[in-house]
């Protein structure tokens, strides 16, 4: 077990210990009380705010800063965990992102008549070119959109798309590829 979960441990115990300290207190306190009150005799007074704890109650000054370093420590140990949720989510976003633009890309491609002359022989994913990118895409100058249009035979293409971002939020930048198979059957 590494050394987090170790502290993890030791501050549910010690938090444990002190509950139950606590829970046995009030209950021999309460069950004093209620029998007091059944065999006829007065109950005792409850404490009112500003009245002195009687000894062993409360916390001393060592039981707060042990609790408070542990807590600390706790933090710690998910600070990291943390950081790399941000991290993930961020990337996450931005593919989820890329795929969009590459899938809505794609569609405009696969809906074009076989014959079109968009869809003609040629293009580039390694570098943008006329009629076969959108760079940038959108406005964004870090973004782009590339394709390459292949023709296997008389009745079929091949479409490779690329959509990528320049300087990509977390890491080096990031590319998607998508590809399909465009056909003229009638």
């Amino acid at each position: 077990m590494c050394c987090y979960g170790r502290g993890v441990l030791l501050l549910i115990g010690f938090i444990a210990a002190e509950f139950n300290d606590l829970a046995s207190a009030e209950t021999q306190e309460i069950g004093t009380t209620v029998m007091s009150s059944c065999v006829g005799r007065t109950a005792s007074r409850r404490r009112r705010p500003g009245d002195p704890l009687p000894d062993g109650d409360g916390f001393t000054l060592i039981e707060v800063l042990v609790a408070t370093g542990l807590v600390g420590l706790v933090a710690l140990a998910v600070a990291p965990l943390m950081l790399m949720a941000v991290q993930t989510s961020a990337v996450a976003q931005e593919v989820t992102e890329l795929t969009s633009i590459g899938t809505e890309r794609m569609e405009i491609l696969r809906a074009l008549p076989f014959t079109d002359a968009q869809l003609a022989a040629g293009g580039s994913i390694i570098a943008s070119s006329v009629g076969y990118s959108v760079d940038p895409y959108g406005g964004d100058a870090d973004r782009y959109v590339r394709w390459r249009i292949t023709d296997e035979s008389a009745s079929r293409k091949h479409i490779e798309l690329v959509v990528g971002v320049r300087n990509s939020v977390w890491g080096p930048p990031r590319e998607i590829t998508l590809e399909t198979y465009r056909t003229d059957i009638q």
